[in-house]
């Protein structure tokens, strides 16, 4: 018996310690990589609610033409932050289109439109990030 009580807490800590792991993951941001030469790049995701988020995070470089497209099985909102702490968005489609000023981690967040109807369901976000001073792919 005394085997077996002991057994109890570990399990309870390891329980703890397995759910708060699960917990950071799925706060986590998901890093949009490109492939080699390419200047677009997707991400999805899955939105259950009005209070659900998701974040993305992606690296580039000042005097690079960025655009940021958000499309979902309903209204969107998206929020591009820039390395600085600066932000820039708006509703869903493209939140954002311009030469960014930074080097560094840009992160993306999504939610879902807070002026419209609750929806659950998938989303894309397209990244396309040309080199410095070029405008077309």
């Amino acid at each position: 018996m005394q085997i077996k009580r002991g057994l109890l807490p570990l399990a309870l800590i390891i329980a703890c310690a397995a759910l708060n792991a699960f917990a950071q993951t799925q706060n986590a941001p998901q890093r949009i990589r490109f492939a080699r030469r390419a200047t677009v790049a997707r991400a999805g995701g899955y939105l259950r609610g009005v209070r659900d988020e998701k974040w993305f995070v992606l690296r580039a470089q000042a005097n690079q033409q960025m655009r940021v497209e958000i499309k979902g099985r309903g209204p969107t909102r998206g929020v591009l932050y820039f390395p600085s702490g600066k932000q820039d968005g708006g509703p869903g489609g493209i939140i954002f289109e311009g030469i960014i000023d930074e080097n560094g981690d840009y992160r993306i967040r999504v939610t879902e439109s807070s002026m419209a109807n609750s929806w659950h369901g998938r989303f894309t976000v397209t990244v396309e990030v040309l080199p410095p001073g070029q405008s077309k792919p």
